[in-house]
Order: C-alpha cells, then sequence, then structure tokens
C-alpha cells in the first residue's frame, strides 16, 4: 500500500517514468526521487510552490516509513514472519501458560524447544524460532544423525509432528515412525471418526460403508499435483450424512467426491496400524514418561520454566548446559543406586488396540449442540485454565 501511495505521488509529481509499476517501491529509489524534486519547476505542478513543497514533505515521509518497514524485515529475515522487540531474534507466540493473564492469549518473546530422549536420558537438543512443531522434526533427526552418524531405529511422537512431509520423510530415511496424527484422539474416542479408509486396490470406503473409486471433475481443480479425486454414490440414506458433509455447502446430495493424497493417507494409516499394535502402545506409553517426563523435570523439579538470556545463540548455550546438568543428575542418581533406569514394557499377551466404534446417533446430536455456538464460545468451553479440573 505504501508503494502504490508512492507511486501516486511520483505521477502528480511527473516523476514516475523509471518506476516499477508493480511491486515493492525501494527505500533507494524513493531516496533518488526525493532529490529530482529538488529541481522540479513549479509552474508543473498544480498549485504551485505551496503544493510542489506539500508533496515533497509526503514524499520525505513515505521515504522514512520505507526505511522502518526494510529494518523491520531485515530483522525478521526471510525464513519467518515476526519477531519480538525486546529480542529479535525471539519469536512472538502465545504461550499455554500465561504468566500475566493466565488465559494464554497474549503475544510472548519465546523459542521453540525440542529434545530427543532415550532411557530417560537427553541425547539430543534443538532450538528454533518456529512457532509449531510440526516444522522442527526433520531438523532435529537430521541433527541427531550430524551428531552420531545414524538415524534412530524409531521415534515416537505426538499429534503436532503428524504432517505429510515428517510421514515423507521418515518413510525415506528408513525411520520407523509412532507418530501421531492432529485427527488421532477424535478418531481414536469416535467422537470424529475418519469419514474414509484408503484400500489397497486403490479405493477408498466410507463411514457409511459404501465404495469410492477414482474419477475424473473436470469442472474442479485438484489442490495439488500427488491428489485425486474419489467419488462415493448413493448417500442420502446414509446416517453419517451430516457428519461427513459438516464442512460442505451442498448438505444434502445423493454423492460426494473426495480429494485424497494417497501416499499421505498410506503412510498415515500406517503411522496408525504401527501405533495400535503392542509396540506402538509401549512406545506411546514411554513417550508420556519419558519426553513429557522430562520437561516435567526441566520445569518443575529445576524450576526452569523461563529462559534467562536473550539472543538465539546464548539460548542455546543455556538451554544445552540445562540439559546436560539434568543428565548429569539422572547419571549420578543411577551409579549411586548401582540400577539401571527402566521403563513399562509391554507384556505379553497384550492384543492390539482398537478404535472406538463411532455411533451415528450421538455425533449427530453433538453436531446439532455445537451447530448453534459461536467460534469464540466453542474455543472457551474447550480451554481448560492452569489448575481447574
Amino acid at each position: 500500500r505504501l508503494s502504490e501511495k508512492a507511486l501516486n505521488l511520483l505521477r502528480l509529481m511527473h516523476l514516475s517514468d523509471d518506476v516499477p509499476k508493480e511491486g515493492i517501491i525501494s527505500s533507494k529509489l524513493l531516496t533518488e526521487k526525493l532529490t529530482e524534486s529538488q529541481k522540479i519547476d513549479p509552474e508543473l505542478i498544480e498549485g504551485g510552490e505551496t503544493a510542489l513543497n506539500k508533496m515533497r514533505s509526503q514524499l520525505y515521509e513515505y521515504l522514512i516509513k520505507s526505511v522502518e518497514y526494510e529494518e523491520k524485515e531485515a530483522i525478521c529475515g526471510p525464513d519467518r514472519n515476526s519477531y519480538y522487540k525486546t529480542d529479535h531474534d525471539a519469536a512472538a507466540m502465545c504461550l499455554k501458560e500465561d504468566y500475566y493473564s493466565g488465559l494464554g492469549s497474549q503475544m510472548h518473546a519465546a523459542y521453540n524447544t525440542q529434545i530427543m530422549v532415550c532411557r530417560g536420558i537427553i541425547v539430543f537438543y534443538y532450538l528454533s524460532q518456529d512457532r509449531s512443531d510440526t516444522r522442527a522434526l526433520i531438523p532435529t533427526l537430521e541433527g541427531f544423525r550430524s551428531m552420531y552418524g545414524f538415524y534412530p531405529k524409531r521415534i515416537c511422537a505426538d499429534a503436532g509432528y503428524g504432517s505429510f512431509a515428517n510421514y515423507k520423510y521418515c518413510d525415506a530415511k528408513g525411520i520407523e515412525a509412532f507418530i501421531k496424527y492432529p485427527s488421532w484422539n477424535g478418531e481414536r474416542t469416535g467422537r470424529y471418526p475418519a469419514v474414509y479408509e484408503y484400500l489397497e486396490d486403490g479405493s477408498i470406503f466410507c463411514l457409511g460403508g459404501r465404495t469410492g473409486n477414482r474419477v475424473e471433475v473436470p469442472t474442479r481443480h485438484l489442490k495439488t499435483q500427488q491428489s485425486a479425486f474419489y467419488k462415493v454414490e448413493n448417500c442420502t440414506n446414509c446416517q453419517f450424512m451430516a457428519y461427513c458433509r459438516r464442512f460442505m455447502k451442498e448438505k444434502e446430495d445423493n454423492q460426494r467426491i473426495f480429494e485424497v493424497i494417497p501416499e499421505y493417507v498410506i503412510l498415515k494409516q500406517g503411522a496408525r496400524d504401527r501405533l495400535l499394535r503392542p509396540e506402538g502402545i509401549e512406545m506411546r506409553v514411554n513417550r508420556s514418561c519419558q519426553v513429557e517426563g522430562t520437561f516435567g523435570v526441566l520445569k518443575q523439579n529445576m524450576a526452569y520454566t523461563r529462559f534467562r538470556r536473550r539472543k538465539l545463540s546464548k539460548v542455546g548455550l543455556e538451554f544445552a548446559l540445562t540439559c546436560l546438568g539434568l543428565n548429569i543428575r539422572k547419571f549420578l542418581k543411577f551409579k549411586k543406586s548401582g540400577k539401571l533406569p527402566t521403563y513399562w514394557k509391554v507384556p505379553e499377551g497384550l492384543e492390539a488396540e482398537t478404535f472406538k466404534k463411532p455411533s451415528a446417533k450421538r455425533i449427530a446430536n453433538r453436531l446439532k449442540k455445537r451447530k448453534n455456538l459461536q467460534p469464540n464460545e466453542i474455543a472457551k468451553r474447550g480451554y481448560k485454565r492452569k489448575g481447574m479440573p
């Protein structure tokens, strides 16, 4: 918007011949035009000398604002879209525990911390400026490989890491991924079941028990090159029709077309099957005990809830020393007791877990109740204040 205003002003001043008609006008170019404006004949401007002086003042204000924007963009860098004023390396994030309002709704300077734990010992840490955990998994695994010379045989992570890129990366590197996906909990409890299952023959099996096949839809465009359209017919009498079409404009129709990314669905269903196996149950239990437990020791037992330093390099060194201190404490504890750490192992004969069967009636009743609520009300009901059940 600033470049558009500057371009319109330069046109009135007859200085827009060599100015780009689209894109950002740099502060350097505005400086040159401000210098050229001193040589303009006032008779060429409507309003004379007075109007020309006002235009020069306005162009100077645009120049100052352009320099300010360029400085902020240089501080922020190309790989992120926010920074904090008191610590330029930190990103502005909404924290789970807000030390001021207690609602987790205010922005604070923060860094994203990742740890890899094996038998209760932190074997690698990673500190980044990403606000999402999704993009932090691959750099963490690459850092682990650069330190040890190999990739881990298997990893377990929560639903915040379940993305197509992460599943594809683990599959390419030969890492057995026990990684949940965002809809894991809803499918496990039966509250938000998956609307279709991808079959080995390349077709899909919808929640209502109907089979869908791949089709071409000339009137619609695919969102990605890796996706394809699948069509399921005879939906009128399906008991899950309201749930399946809850995000669609056409609620009543005898068919539905799904856009499916087969590779992603195959990888996600493979991760689901691994998580449901006895080995996956053991991995999930131990992840909760070891990884979350390690963060609990850092925050509660060691009272390490905030970084004491600024800048990415200093904060990284501080976090590294903290992780090292935790490892030393555990080592001395085990050496004194003479026992190695033991964690939960899956008992023999344990059967694979299965998802709870969804109830169409319960889902329909829940959708009716949720339909009358505003988005903010839904968010408030889903939030639990610290210390409250």
